[in-house]
C-alpha cells in the first residue's frame, strides 16, 4: 500500500460518506409529506447492515440495487478496493461522478420539499 492508495482510500471514503448522506437526505425530505417517517430510519439501518460484506457476495440484482438504488455498495466497496490496491481509476472516477449526481439530486429534492412545506402547525 502506497501513498497513492492511501489518498485514494481517503477520497473514496469521503465520496462514500457523501453518497450515504445524499441518500439519507432524500429519505429525510420525505418527512415533509409523510407523517410517520421514523420507520424509514429502521429500513435504512437494515440496508446499512448489508455494507458489512463486499458487494460481490450478493447476487446480480441485489448488487445492482445496493450500488445504484441504495449506494451502500459504492460507499463500502470502492474505498476497500482503494485500500487493498485493487481500485481501478475508472471506478474511482465513476464513484466521483455518481456522488456528484446524488448530491445534486438530493439538493434539488430537498429544495423542492422546502418550497412545498406548509409547516408543522398547519
Amino acid at each position: 500500500m502506497g501513498v497513492a492508495d492511501t489518498i485514494a482510500f481517503v477520497l473514496t471514503l469521503f465520496l462514500g460518506a457523501a453518497m450515504l448522506y445524499s441518500f439519507w437526505l432524500v429519505l429525510a425530505t420525505m418527512a415533509f409529506w409523510v407523517v410517520r417517517i421514523w420507520a424509514v430510519g429502521d429500513l435504512f439501518e437494515g440496508l446499512y447492515q448489508t455494507g458489512r460484506w463486499p458487494i460481490g457476495v450478493y447476487p446480480g440484482w441485489l448488487r445492482y440495487g445496493l450500488t445504484f438504488l441504495v449506494p451502500i455498495g459504492f460507499a463500502v466497496t470502492v474505498p476497500a478496493e482503494a485500500l487493498t490496491s485493487r481500485l481501478e481509476w475508472k471506478a474511482a472516477f465513476g464513484a466521483a461522478a455518481f456522488a456528484l449526481v446524488l448530491a445534486v439530486v438530493a439538493r434539488r429534492i430537498f429544495r423542492f420539499g422546502l418550497t412545498r412545506y406548509s409547516g408543522a402547525s398547519a
